[in-house]
């Protein structure tokens, strides 16, 4: 069953928020590597959080593809 337009736009929203999570992931990683002064592990921590939040948000995306998830009629 297609999905309706609100639920393909919920779908490419959860998408564009997975993809700019990992890319927030990725940039602290590149501006931590050079940097001696920043705590590696509480980086590391953040940077695991995002990745997790990313891999939820796509899981979400996912249950939206599937119908498991709705949007109702937006106001």
């Amino acid at each position: 069953m297609p999905l309706t337009k609100p639920n393909q736009q919920l779908r490419r929203e959860l998408k564009d928020l997975g993809l700019d999570l990992e890319q927030a992931a990725a940039e602290v990683l590149n501006i931590t590597k050079d940097c001696r002064d920043v705590d590696a592990i509480a980086v590391l921590k953040v940077i695991a959080k995002l990745y997790e939040n990313a891999d939820r948000v796509a899981a979400l995306a996912d249950e939206v593809r599937a119908g498991v998830i709705t949007r109702a009629k937006t106001e």
